[in-house]
């Protein structure tokens, strides 16, 4: 019988290999075959673990992203709102070959769609909201503005700056987003 340190490191190999063959031949490419053979295991240990590809591919992308988009209490919203387009900056240049093969999949899957929003479009979201409430609370955001717009602009930016345009994201961007587009837009003036 294996030890579960052994399993549990057999099963991070196996979802990392998952990554990798996704941003390599991507969602509609990416069998059970290829994937047992490169981490080294039957297709029998992936079947007992995972029912089918895409809940492999969803548990990988999920511990792929490794972390909570979670932005600690800055004590302003211009400090939140920076560390937040970091954070989110940071993600994207780092799995942005994985998520453009899952954002391809997920229009014509909507199983792969739903699950994605899940794993990743909702927490994203919530941080977000987290840094409005917390603006809200110390009265710094304009009452006349609709506060759901600031994730998907914020974001919007970003994946069209990294993911389709595949241009760097430097601090100096991250500044003129928040200085110029996103503070300017929602804050109160003082």
């Amino acid at each position: 019988m294996q030890s579960t340190a052994r399993i549990r490191e057999r099963e991070r190999h196996i979802l990392a290999v998952a990554v990798e063959l996704l941003s390599e031949v991507g969602f509609d490419r990416l069998t059970f075959d290829a994937m047992a053979a490169r981490a080294g295991v039957s297709k029998t240990t992936l079947y007992r673990r995972w029912p089918g590809k895409h809940e492999l591919v969803i548990e990988a992308v999920r511990r792929r992203v490794g972390f909570s988009f979670t932005v600690p209490d800055q004590g302003s919203f211009r400090a939140e709102v920076l560390e937040a387009l970091r954070l989110v900056s940071d993600w994207l240049r780092r799995d942005a070959a994985m998520l453009r093969t899952l954002v391809d999949a997920g229009r014509r899957d909507a199983d792969l769609r739903e699950a994605t929003e899940r794993q990743l479009a909702r927490p994203l979201d919530g941080m977000w909201e987290e840094v409005i409430d917390r603006a809200q609370g110390r009265g710094e955001l304009r009452s006349d503005v609709d506060l759901s717009w600031l994730s998907e602009l914020a974001q919007g930016v970003l994946t069209n700056r990294i993911l389709v345009a595949d241009v760097p994201v430097t601090d100096a961007f991250v500044e003129r987003l928040a200085d110029e587009v996103i503070v300017p837009t929602f804050a109160r003036r003082v």
